[in-house]
């Protein structure tokens, strides 16, 4: 019987090798990447215990059904597939089920392909929850049948579908790649009864792989999944661009440059990017965010003409934009200029805009329900969100009665109580938490978030908008937007009247970074950092429309409209019922750590590997048996005066073996000492041994002796080369 035959034999009976475990182990890992992923995405949209009932239940499945044939176990993942994404689309928007069609299948499949997060699907957990159990099932059933290999060709195939969708982080798709190589390495040398040595290479090679994936991303720009990244700077870009994610978190170097000029009536903020789901670390723009929220507005138009100084891939406009003229866009519902080209300095485009007039008296007193889409799109929260936050917003709104004044209550302590700061350090842990409940500074998007997700805990539908301040005013109707203009707001629903829009972050000490970094541009003599006559004006004029500003507070209507408000903040603090001491709360003490954060557990798997290939590797090149010794020969035991004999006189012998040669199995002490002209030294501390063993008579002073021996002929034999064979 052959030896492949012979190992089948031996896992049927239930007697798989440690090859065999360890082949398994790494179909696990792959296994574990990709669900990883999967499960990052369920805890952000919604609770994971359908998820890992769905895949405990897919693994069990397969250990029941392991002897079930191949066809029919593809045949049952098919069936898993399907009806997981049948279940699916019950769970998807209306809107989004009507257009549903074999070519929007074929598009939504080629955009995931090519960078298109599932993160920004519709229904995203029910999808993850759908998807995880079918190739979980095929991957464990192969392995239990010990065909790890192509288990791990299953699992890693599905976690390449998560690289090309930009989910896997670097250090998940490294645990999957080693994983995959580690079964079809392991699973190789338990098919073939491999000894320890060849396994050890196998282990060896691996770490090799890390270290060399290390290496190569060591390099500007580069992330090493071996050690983390702490922190990370984005750019003004990265707040506004035409990407449906903004990472939230790090310090914020933004372009002092002009970006475009904005000739319109009045100051106004200029929408550019709305994000409807919040991951703990940023914001996500789904594709179904807006829809049919938005009705069509009817009220005061506003127009604006926008001209680009620099190459944009945004159309910001004026809230809410109705139709467009000079470039090819789509108008949204949810308020967007979208699907336009890329512009190019010197371009423009004409956008009219509807504002009509409006009393925030009426928003104060709002106290309908929002309509269940809007409540289901903009209340979500991930597991991430500290009870601890909830608890202080709940503290905050306490005796509001609408969801304006909540709003207005959340706004006014994150005014007071948290610091602005263009320096912000990047949390380890969920932004929003670490800002809240500690004492470091934030900026924009660490206020908008802040206030987002306490009024999401609150059940007041509220959303993550990016765009432009008014910024520089050159003209009576000409307006000079900056990089540093970009900024990040909320939009609060309020019931019959729609999108109200709070800026929670402290002008003042915004206003005063950008002038600050506008002058040391100028200075520098930064190109592009003026246009329009703006180099004339010391940014002086320069004009925000704010909570407080009664010239220009917008809200956007029930209808889509854009509202102007008097001084919405001063109308809500002479509200019966809203917290008067709100300026005065302090956010709950933040528990002291006691030490660094951890790294991330994929961190702790790469590391892993690498010491076990380190391990592996000292024990085939002999290096760790060589170390060992080397501390061996020099630390005696103590105690029992033959026992001590006994170990002084083992070390003697090993020297000895070293020098010359190994003493032969049934070879005397005595004649091996003769034919290898053993020294007095060894000679006794034989005598010694032979007397302790056969006579028994050996005390402290003989034990002390051969010891002094034996390290004595350790010192002098140091360097000496490994035995002869």
């Amino acid at each position: 019987m052959s030896t492949a035959r012979v190992r089948g034999v031996v896992r049927a009976a239930g007697a798989p090798s440690w090859q065999d475990a360890a082949a398994g182990g790494c179909v696990a890992a792959v296994v574990a990447a990709y669900l990883s992923v999967l499960y990052g995405v369920v805890t952000v949209v919604n609770s994971a215990a359908v998820f890992v009932g769905a895949v405990a239940g897919a693994v069990l499945l397969a250990g029941v059904l392991r002897a079930l044939p191949w066809t029919y176990a593809v045949g049952l993942a098919s069936a898993l597939l399907a009806g997981g994404l049948a279940l699916y689309l019950t769970a998807v928007p209306p809107s989004y089920f009507a257009a549903l069609s074999p070519t929007r299948a074929v598009q939504d499949t080629i955009a995931l392909l090519t960078g298109f997060s599932v993160l920004r699907m519709p229904a995203a957990g029910a999808w993850a929850t759908a998807v995880a159990p079918a190739p979980t099932f095929l991957a464990a059933y192969l392995g239990f049948r010990g065909q790890y290999a192509r288990a791990a060709g299953i699992a890693a195939a599905t976690l390449g579908f998560f690289v090309l969708t930009g989910d896997s982080t670097t250090a998940t798709t490294l645990v999957g790649v080693l994983g995959a190589a580690g079964a079809v390495g392991f699973g190789t040398l338990a098919a073939h009864d491999a000894s320890a040595r060849q396994t050890q290479v196998v282990t060896v090679v691996l770490a090799v792989m890390v270290v060399g994936s290390a290496t190569v991303t060591a390099v500007p720009g580069g992330q090493s999944p071996v050690v983390p990244a702490s922190s990370s700077n984005p750019s003004a870009s990265s707040l506004v661009s035409a990407d449906g994610y903004v990472g939230v978190g790090g310090s914020l170097d933004l372009d002092p440059r002009v970006h475009f000029v904005a000739e319109t009536e009045r100051a106004a903020y200029y929408r550019a990017g709305v994000y409807d789901r919040y991951t703990g670390d940023g914001w996500v723009r789904t594709t179904d965010v807006g829809a049919a929220t938005d009705p069509s507005p009817t009220g005061e138009r506003v127009r604006q003409r926008i001209t680009a100084e620099r190459t944009l891939d945004v159309l910001p406009s004026v809230a809410v934009p109705q139709s467009v003229e000079g470039v090819d866009a789509d108008v949204e519902d949810g308020g967007l200029l979208m699907n336009g080209p890329t512009l190019r300095p010197g371009d423009s485009y004409v956008v009219e805009s509807r504002r009509p007039v409006g009393e925030n008296a009426s928003l104060a007193n709002a106290t309908g329900e929002a309509p269940d889409r809007v409540a289901a799109t903009y209340g979500q929260l991930p597991d991430s969100t500290d009870d601890r936050v909830v608890d202080l917003a709940a503290s905050l709104t306490d005796g509001a009665e609408s969801n304006y004044e909540r709003a207005a209550a959340v706004e006014r302590w994150l005014e007071a109580n948290k610091a602005y700061s263009l320096d912000a350090p990047r949390p380890d842990g969920d932004l929003v938490t670490e800002f809240v409940l500690g004492d470091a500074p934030g900026y924009c998007t660490y206020f908008a978030s802040a206030m987002a997700v306490m009024l999401r805990s609150q059940g007041v539908p509220a959303r993550f908008v990016t765009g432009f301040t008014p910024g520089q005013q050159v003209a009576d109707d000409e307006w000079v937007v900056r990089g540093l203009d970009s900024h990040a707001w909320v939009e609060v629903y309020v019931p019959e009247n729609g999108w109200v829009r709070f800026d929670p972050t402290p002008s003042g000490e915004r206003t005063s970074a950008e002038r600050q970094r506008v002058a040391a541009a100028r200075e520098n003599g930064t190109d592009g950092v003026d246009a329009a006559g703006s180099e004339d004006d010391a940014l002086a004029t320069a004009s925000e429309p704010t909570a407080t500003t009664a010239a220009d507070d917008e809200t956007t209507s029930a209808d889509g409209e854009s509202t102007t408000q008097p001084d919405r903040r001063g109308y809500v603090g002479d509200l019966e019922g809203v917290n008067a001491g709100t300026a005065n709360v302090t956010a709950p003490a933040t528990p002291e750590s006691g030490g660094p954060s951890l790294p991330p557990a994929s961190t702790f798997v790469v590391w892993g590997v690498l010491a076990l290939g380190a391990a592996a590797g000292a024990r085939y090149s002999g290096l760790a048996a060589r170390a060992y010794r080397a501390v061996w020969l020099r630390w005696l035991p103590r105690g029992d005066p033959r026992r001590e004999v006994e170990g002084a006189y083992e070390r003697v012998e090993y020297l000895l073996e070293r020098r010359h040669r190994e003493r032969d199995r049934g070879e005397t002490v005595r004649a091996f000492l003769a034919d290898v002209r053993a020294d007095d030294r060894a000679r006794r501390v034989a005598d010694l041994r032979e007397r302790a063993r056969y006579a028994g008579r050996v005390d402290a002073a003989d034990a002390a002796e051969a010891k002094r021996l034996a390290r004595s002929l350790a010192a002098e034999n140091s360097r000496l080369p490994g035995p002869r064979r």
